[in-house]
């Protein structure tokens, strides 16, 4: 991550010193005994134009100071035109030399710094940013007419008729003001600070918009996904880079194209979907390099469910973690029903086999039918509480992508289907894992523990050596695990919350069965973005019907 160079430090400092200076200015006919040093100080001053003016120089100013922080490029030419304006002013006007001068140091500090300036802002729509402006000034004219029309004569000493009313509305509202009104009571008074302070918001939410961060336009061209999908096969190491792979994704590559990132912007965020893809000498420059061009776009960048393989290079970067939960793990090779703390699972499996329970396998592309009786069930799932469609790191039911992939499906005596889970590949080698899990409300009690002991069976046989049952969120830490004070008090806020999330539910039900557990990360640059990043992720995990 890029840090901000001493230049643009003492950029920003001249710059919101100069707005100050500005704006203050505009507190009456000369600026205040007790600010007055800032007009030896700072260089962009425009002290003698009308207070309009003045004032809106100055708020450009205060708000392009914020942006020069962030290294915008759209506020470094603001800053750089108002200077090369406030030389001429300053040379026209006969100032004395010191400021003259200061002007001029800036300026040289700006050409300086200019190579620090790359963060793009969104590009202004101008027909809507002028008609969010008009209405704003036009709600403020509103307020001005009706108050200086509606309030008693006694408060300003004038009945005021319509025409008046407009008349000093405008007068004020471009801040010249009238040295004939004079406040009488504390309600007049509240009143003219209130039109000022409606006047001034229109100008700096105007001044504002200009600064927006790039707008994310997704789009992903198909020969990017065909070679994603290539690296993904020779140097995918984890469940998730099937789905790095999914139409919602945009692309990032390393130079030499052999390594990659998945991800999507959500609320100004780039949100990526587990590790880059790629040679190990080639990940953390790509993590770097994105870093930059999201730096460069104002976006915040947090990375979702990452492997502990490459939590060095992510500290190396700058780059903090947050453990968000662990990964079930089932040893296929070691995996078997016998033993004490199996009978009940056992007995419960014979059970359901006797009452007519089966498990039936079907190879794409699916049947019609059976694409018809799995929505049937993924339906009544979806009515359960809590149940929804989620997407980025799972899939959701769609009939293309289930007619595509292998399904297991558990029927009663009577052929009808109660539950199903469908196969995905896992680019971990040797490993085996599902998608989509769902059942009917009322299938009987034990049908998924089926569901998934043959599933067990089935990929020992088919030569896997591990089978992964996915994430238990904020499952909490073992014994040797390093956890920051953040990851500590997160997970204490998630799991005393678990009447809404279940967590310790997930946990419990998946230990049945897990051989060991595998942590899960997400990593963010700042404790103060994670809830901006909570809500960026839940915006690129939820699907929209």
């Amino acid at each position: 991550m890029r840090k901000r160079s001493l230049l643009v430090w003492i950029v920003t400092i001249v710059t919101l010193g100069s707005g100050l200076l500005n704006f203050l200015s505009v507190m009456g006919s000369n600026l205040p005994e007790r600010a007055a040093w800032l007009k030896e100080v700072f260089p962009i001053a425009f002290l003698h134009l009308s207070r309009f003016l003045t004032l809106l120089i100055g708020f450009a100013l205060i708000i392009s100071s914020i942006n020069i922080y962030k290294r915008k490029k759209r506020a470094f030419q603001i800053v750089f035109f108002l200077t090369g304006l406030s030389c001429f002013f300053h040379l026209s006007e006969g100032f004395g030399q010191i400021e003259t001068l200061l002007s001029l140091t800036l300026l040289g500090l700006l050409i300086g710094a200019k190579k620090n300036f790359t963060v793009k802002s969104n590009l202004p729509e101008l027909r809507w940013e002028i008609i969010r402006f008009v209405i704003a000034i036009t709600l403020a004219l509103v307020y001005g007419v009706a108050g200086f029309w509606l309030l008693d004569e006694r408060d300003f000493g004038i009945n005021f008729t319509l025409p008046d009313a407009i008349h000093r509305t405008l007068l004020f509202l471009s801040l010249i003001g009238d040295p004939r009104i004079a406040p009488h009571t504390r309600s007049a008074h509240w009143f003219l600070e209130s039109l000022y302070l409606i006047t001034i918001t229109a100008i700096g939410y105007s001044v504002f918009a200009l600064f927006r961060p790039v707008i994310y336009q997704f789009r992903t061209l198909p020969r990017e996904r065909a070679l994603a999908a290539e690296i993904a096969a020779e140097y995918g190491r984890s469940g998730l880079d099937f789905f790095k792979l999914w139409p919602d994704k945009s692309y990032f590559f390393s130079h030499s194209q052999r390594c990659f990132l998945a991800y999507r912007v959500a609320r100004n965020f780039a949100i990526v979907c587990s590790d880059p893809v790629g040679p190990e000498e080639e990940i953390e420059e790509t993590i770097s390099r994105f870093s930059d061009f999201c730096a460069e776009n104002d976006w915040g960048l947090g990375f979702y469910q990452t492997l502990p393989d490459f939590l060095p290079i992510y500290r190396r970067v700058g780059f903090k973690k947050l453990k968000i939960g662990d990964v079930a793990i089932v040893n296929l090779r070691e995996f078997t029903l016998a033993g004490k703390m199996m009978k009940k699972i056992r007995n419960k499996l014979i059970q359901l086999e006797k009452s007519g329970l089966r498990i039936i396998r079907y190879d794409p592309p699916l049947p019609e039918k059976i694409l018809s009786h799995a929505e049937e069930v993924s339906e009544e799932w979806l009515g359960l509480p809590g149940r929804q469609e989620r997407g980025f790191s799972v899939g959701r039911f769609e009939l293309n992508y289930i007619r595509a992939t292998p399904l297991f499906t558990v029927t009663d005596e009577d052929g009808r289907m109660l539950a199903f889970a469908n196969i995905v590949p896992s680019h971990r080698r040797g490993e085996a894992t599902i998608d989509l899990m769902r059942h009917r409300p009322d299938a009987p009690n034990g049908t998924m523990d089926y569901l998934f002991v043959k599933l067990f069976f089935y990929n020992r046989e088919q030569g896997f050596q591990r089978f992964n049952l996915g994430l238990a969120p904020m499952a909490g830490f073992d014994e040797k695990e390093e956890a920051s004070a953040a990851e500590k008090a997160v997970h204490f806020f998630f799991q005393h919350l678990n009447f809404l999330f279940s967590f310790t539910g997930i946990r419990y039900y998946k230990a049945k069965f897990a051989s060991s557990w595998e942590p899960r990360y997400m990593i963010y640059s700042n404790v103060l973005d994670l809830p901006k990043l909570a809500l960026a992720l839940r915006q690129v995990c939820e699907i929209e019907d």
